[in-house]
């Protein structure tokens, strides 16, 4: 990637109590991910900048003083709606730079001299992470998702549908259970956590789209989906999440995750997974009243400091070295 497009990209961290992401307040950003995914190298990334980087620090979570999150707790409808809407597009963002990462720690454990059971851990936070980026992103009350989240949706396509994600493909196997790594208990976690997942995925469904009947099964209109090419619903679907595809680095990549999970921190730091102002009248599913997905949701803040310290702590080190 050449230095006028890194220029276009956001990779600064923002810092608690001050909101630096979007130049707004729960304001957007675009992420530049590459056509498939990349193995954990750094060698090919723009000169180092220390001033820019937010694995130069150790502490890539600043420590959270609720008495400065005062400005980040919406203070009208209008401002919550766009909570909501941040969190929906920043949420998806971040899943897709997850899944590039975990894609190259699945391909790392092809290599029979791999630390297998290091990679099965790092796997296993990275869809710890994926697990509560599915509730974080979703955490809109069911009436508001429907205005806020479901019908501009539509608009954009009647029948759109996650399994267009074009960075889906390198984890898929993992998910259902087609892939193992590690040892057996280092691999019977990491299967724990695929198998969570798959339960929260279907709990989301039930709580904003209670009816069960999502836009790709929305009556009368899905032949419109017949119409586009494979490749062209991929390229929608990354224009909806405000995605572009360019040959970026992994160290990019990286550091485009780590501003987006600072930011996530900040908020649900300020307020909650499921704010205040929202509360969902309806009760929680069943798949996501259980003690594991109780325990997920309390781990939130710790599983973003666990996942920023293992994608952090490779790319410094190589950053290091290459000064």
């Amino acid at each position: 990637m050449n230095l006028s497009e890194n220029r276009a990209l956001s990779t600064a961290a923002p810092t608690a109590g001050r909101w630096g992401y979007g130049g707004h307040l729960y304001g957007l950003e675009p992420l530049a991910l590459p056509a498939t995914f990349l193995g954990r190298d750094t060698g090919d990334g723009p000169p180092y900048d220390p001033d820019d980087d937010p694995l130069a620090s150790g502490a890539l979570l600043p420590e959270f003083e609720p008495a400065m999150g005062a400005d980040l707790v919406p203070s009208d409808e209008g401002e919550l709606e766009r909570l909501f809407w941040f969190r929906w597009i920043t949420g998806h963002q971040t899943t897709f730079a997850v899944w590039q990462v975990l894609s190259a720690v699945l391909e790392e454990g092809k290599d029979p001299g791999a630390d297998g059971d290091g990679l099965a851990r790092a796997a296993s936070c990275l869809v710890r992470t994926y697990s509560l980026m599915l509730l974080y992103a979703s955490s809109t009350p069911q009436d508001m998702y429907e205005r806020v989240i479901r019908d501009p949706m539509a608009r954009q396509h009647p029948n759109l549908s996650g399994s267009w994600a074009r960075d889906y493909a390198g984890v898929r196997p993992l998910i259902r259970g087609k892939v193992s790594l590690g040892s057996e208990a280092a691999a019977a976690d990491l299967a724990f956590e695929c198998d969570l997942n798959e339960r929260i995925h279907k709990g989301i469904a039930a709580r904003v789209v209670p009816s069960g009947v999502s836009l790709l099964l929305t009556p009368g209109v899905r032949q419109r989906t017949r119409e586009l090419r494979r490749e062209t619903l991929l390229w929608l679907y990354d224009g909806i999440f405000l995605t572009t595809r360019m040959p970026v680095s992994y160290t990019t990549v990286v550091r485009q995750l780590v501003r987006r999970i600072q930011a996530i921190h900040l908020d649900v730091s300020a307020n909650g997974l499921y704010p205040a102002r929202a509360r969902n009248t309806a009760p929680e599913p069943a798949e996501l009243s259980t003690d594991d997905v109780r325990e997920l949701k309390a781990s939130f803040i710790s599983t973003l400091q666990e996942l920023t310290d293992l994608v952090g702590a490779p790319a410094c080190a190589s950053r290091r070295a290459a000064q």
